[in-house]
């Protein structure tokens, strides 16, 4: 599957989009990469898919 992965650095709060504004907050994906899990974030009014630098 292609999309493109939005890199964002977090500040205070992540709630509103920053592609479409849409201000309800985001769905959430998990997405292995070799030894890493990375916590993305998808907006659920433009589909925009974001990374915040957060591994689990």
């Amino acid at each position: 599957m292609d999309y493109e992965v939005i890199n964002i650095k977090l500040e205070d709060e992540f709630k509103i989009c920053i592609s479409c504004g849409y201000a309800d907050g985001f769905h959430t994906m998990l997405k292995k990469e070799d030894d890493i899990t990375k916590w993305l974030f998808i907006c659920p009014s433009c589909h925009s898919i974001f990374d915040i630098n957060h591994t689990l």
